[in-house]
């Protein structure tokens, strides 16, 4: 759902629809991603210190810096800045 909450803001109230398409695809393929791998993301994204992250990840695909392919890609990327294995390409 939280994908589907930045797509909208995305497209309708920050006039980027290209981040919106993003938002979209991740969305999306929410069903895709492995039960071990969703449980993480979902345990981390839990604890208010690590929304820090998802923040900066939203941002970076707002911006157009970053356009993960899918839901899968997003949390990885996330699971990675947390435990500190995560660097900016």
């Amino acid at each position: 759902m939280q994908f589907e909450a930045f797509a909208h803001y995305a497209g309708h109230e920050s006039g980027k629809p290209e981040s919106a398409y993003c938002f979209d695809a991740l969305a999306a393929s929410v069903d895709d991603v492995s039960s071990e791998l969703l449980e993480t993301y979902v345990g981390l994204f839990q604890k208010t210190e690590h929304r820090k992250i998802g923040s900066a990840l939203r941002q970076s695909i707002q911006q157009g810096l970053w356009s993960p392919k899918n839901a899968t890609e997003y949390m990885q990327r996330f699971i990675a800045f947390e435990s500190g294995t995560g660097a900016s390409s």
